[in-house]
């Protein structure tokens, strides 16, 4: 059976692995900026970066931020400021060092992670509705297989 918009052709299957995650990576950012948009009007980075944050709170630099979720240090620092304005969360320079801020979540942004944090689950659930948890297993093997061998 093809596949909904897979080329007729690529030229063999680690090609058509590297198309797979790709566009498959695209449709779960595109549905996720969608769903963050309309329910909590942040974007998905936005929300990412929230979440980090909840997570290592004043712990992580800007860039350990962005290494975790995927975003240039440009980005998370806008990320930040934004989140900042909008009183979602609160920066200082840290006290090791001048050249860094500390940041954590205000009670609003906690409050905001959790609910991303419930609409991430039910998203998740909904997904698991359709998908062989066994081929999902399967799947997160030979991706990080291929993982090791790229980093290697």
């Amino acid at each position: 059976m093809q596949q909904k918009n897979l080329p007729d052709e690529l030229p063999d299957d680690l090609a058509t692995l590297w198309y797979l995650i790709r566009r498959a990576a695209a449709l779960m950012d595109r549905q996720g900026e969608a769903l963050f948009r309309r329910e909590l009007g942040i974007s998905l980075a936005q929300f990412l970066v929230l979440s980090v944050v909840d997570a290592h709170p004043g712990s992580l630099s800007q860039q350990a931020v962005a290494d975790r979720v995927g975003l240039t240090k440009g980005t998370v620092s806008r990320q930040i400021d934004t989140a900042a304005a909008a009183g979602l969360m609160n920066v200082r320079v840290a006290a090791h060092t001048r050249r860094e801020n500390a940041v954590s979540l205000t009670e609003t942004g906690t409050a905001l992670v959790r609910r991303g944090d419930a609409l991430t689950q039910a998203s998740r659930d909904a997904m698991l509705e359709v998908i062989d948890p066994e081929e999902l297993t399967a799947a997160v093997h030979v991706l990080r297989g291929l993982l090791g061998a790229l980093e290697s």
